[in-house]
């Protein structure tokens, strides 16, 4: 079904449920969150389907951590360690085991929730008094960083072990977990004399330097699949290009979009698939890379007579479905949380949470 003016778009954002808005080519397109709940930031999906991030709250003044069950698809905001404060959610497991961060009454701290269980503290390393948690594996291992006077340092948690300090490049005085696969290899960035760099610990233990990409001078690591792959980006003198490594190739560029400037990869799945955005004088873009294809636009997947803007591609799963922010331009009134990552520079533009869906071929 095609929906080409705003009557026909509003109803099927307040239908809610798997009220889907148009079918294309290529992908079916849901809108998460739109006027009547605005300010939706959404930052991660499992293999179900659900999705996890925030939601702004301008009437309150308050930012919660939101979950969408793959079944309704409507946000469900979670408590958290202070009711009326700031939670956010970056990572959930097949199992719905939901990570991220929440205000105490006097720091920002890991927090891991369950259905049953509600929102739970995760520790953090001896010292230090703040933290994050970024990502979730099968098995409920969490992986983030945990800060304090020395600084920050990448953290993984286990129930049975415990918090674990992941370590620092040899010279380098900090570091970050961002990514964690099934095998609880880890990604992220760490400090070295050479600069910010990408790195992998390994389950074993050790920490690799992933390097950058020819002529750069820092670079990031974002996440990793569960067949090792990692992406993320470098930057240097020429810009900022997204990556891919594998322990066979190393790093390699992925270029951008005809017309842009950079890019950033920020998801893979375990078949290769890597999203992420390109930006640019025109601004940004949200991107599929494939082996075969090579760097997509992804507004050139979905149909054009939905007049959306897709930006930024936050997260794909094994099914293939990618987790987008962009803008709706008929939906003018729609409020807005400036400024909703720290990939992108702040901005007033509305923007909205899409759920894209390929669409199966004979």
């Amino acid at each position: 079904m095609e929906v080409s003016n705003l009557d026909a778009r509003s109803v099927l954002q307040f239908a809610g449920a798997n009220n889907i808005m148009a079918q294309t080519a290529q992908y079916t397109v849901l809108e998460l969150s739109g006027v009547q709940n605005g300010g939706q930031v959404a930052a991660a999906l499992n293999n179900l389907g659900d999705v996890v991030g925030r939601a702004a709250n301008s009437g309150r003044a308050e930012t919660r951590a939101s979950v969408w069950n793959h079944d309704v698809l409507q946000p469900k905001l979670l408590t958290g360690f202070s009711a009326d404060d700031y939670s956010s959610a970056r990572g959930i497991n097949d199992t719905q085991e939901v990570v991220g961060a929440s205000n105490t009454d006097t720091s920002v701290m890991p927090f891991i929730w369950t259905a049953s269980g509600g929102m739970k503290q995760v520790p953090i390393l001896a010292g230090d008094n703040a933290g994050q948690a970024f990502s979730i594996n099968k098995y409920g291992h969490v992986a983030g960083y945990s800060s304090g006077p020395r600084g920050a340092r990448a953290f993984l948690w286990t129930r049975g072990v415990g918090v674990r300090d992941l370590g620092v490049l040899p010279g380098g005085t900090y570091s970050r977990a961002r990514g964690l696969n099934d095998g609880s290899d880890v990604v992220g960035t760490s400090g070295s004399p050479a600069g910010h760099r990408a790195v992998l610990w390994t389950k074993a233990g050790a920490v690799r330097d992933l390097g950058t990409l020819p002529g750069d001078t820092s670079s990031e690591a974002i996440a990793i699949s569960n067949t090792g792959v990692v992406v993320g980006y470098s930057t240097g003198p020429q810009g900022t290009h997204a990556f891919r490594w594998t322990n066979t190739t190393g790093m390699q560029d992925l270029g951008v979009l005809p017309g842009s400037s950079s890019s950033r990869a920020l998801g893979v799945n375990d078949v290769g698939t890597i999203i992420g955005f390109c930006s640019g004088s025109s601004g940004e873009r949200a991107f599929k890379w494939t082996q075969d294809a090579g760097m997509k636009d992804l507004n050139d997947l979905v149909s054009t007579t939905l007049g959306l803007q897709l930006l930024e591609a936050y997260a794909i799963n094994n099914n293939g479905q990618i987790l987008v922010m962009g803008m709706d331009p008929q939906h003018s009134n729609m409020s807005v949380e400036v400024g909703q990552n720290e990939h992108s520079p702040c901005s007033a533009t509305p923007q909205a949470a899409f759920l894209l869906t390929r669409i199966a071929t004979n």
